[in-house]
């Protein structure tokens, strides 16, 4: 399959799964942001910031994608992505495996989700969780230590980009991977290709992602959030915004899955 026709298919995946999941699992996403959201907020509570660090934190959307790690500081917060995108793997799990079961004609509950589960998915995926949370702070290490010993500040901004790019993509690969394997019945290969294809529809969405994330949160949340005091902006804000980042799991679903599939389907 030649790029050409990979994007067409995957637009046309991305298209056809919101079409047909996004309203049945409205309840399902919610669900699984709720607990997201619990994590993320663990996380801020426990995260040390640099005091250099002036991004303002209005939200816990602020935190899915903005890096806060500066300095000599490593910010666990950084891995509200990897949290979100470790709960988007069991979603997409119950999703596949639903129709697997030849149940697409019914009412997708959570409860029906959690029957697909099984303690071996937790355990990889956790397993990948933990490999993914070293590996960004490894990276982090990497990327301070690079600030520290490089004099030559172009080649340094350069590498810094690369870095920020492993540390966004790292996650999202390895749980596409991890999560299409433990869905699928076909024997599970890669290849550079299939790595290639599957970052091109990773970084689509997640580029969509992030400017709708924008659009939404400066020209809808902004006006909703008018009446509101900064104090209980905060709150209202992540309230509200697990609307957004539930919206965001079917389109992840098919970034990280429907993509191998595509791949694995033309052989």
């Amino acid at each position: 399959m030649n790029l050409k026709t990979f994007i067409k298919k995957q637009f046309e995946d991305f298209i056809e799964v919101y079409d047909k999941y996004l309203i049945r699992t409205s309840g399902i996403t919610l669900t699984y942001t709720l607990f997201c959201f619990l994590a993320i907020a663990l996380l801020a509570r426990f995260s040390d910031f640099d005091p250099s660090v002036l991004k303002k934190q209005f939200s816990l959307l602020s935190y899915f994608f903005t890096r806060y790690s500066k300095g000599n500081t490593y910010s666990i917060v950084d891995l509200s992505k990897t949290v979100f995108i470790f709960f988007v793997s069991f979603f997409s799990l119950g999703l596949t495996r639903s129709n697997l079961n030849k149940q697409e004609n019914t009412e997708l509950k959570i409860t029906n989700f959690l029957k697909q589960i099984f303690v071996k998915d937790i355990l990889e995926l956790m397993g990948i969780l933990f490999l993914c949370s070293i590996i960004d702070y490894v990276l982090f290490q990497i990327d301070r230590f690079s600030n520290s010993n490089i004099d030559n500040n172009d080649f340094y901004v350069l590498l810094h980009g690369f870095i920020l790019l492993f540390r966004v993509y790292i996650p999202l690969i390895f749980f596409g991977l991890t999560t299409y394997r433990l869905s699928s019945n076909k024997k599970f290969k890669i290849n550079f290709k299939k790595l290639i294809f599957l970052f091109i529809s990773l970084w689509f969405f997640n580029e969509f992602a992030y400017e709708l994330s924008i659009f939404v949160r400066n020209h809808i949340f902004g006006f909703i959030l008018l009446p509101f005091s900064a104090e209980k902006q905060y709150f209202v804000e992540s309230f509200i915004g697990m609307i957004l980042i539930a919206f965001y799991f079917v389109g992840y679903h098919s970034a990280m899955v429907s993509s191998l599939k595509i791949l694995d389907d033309e052989n």
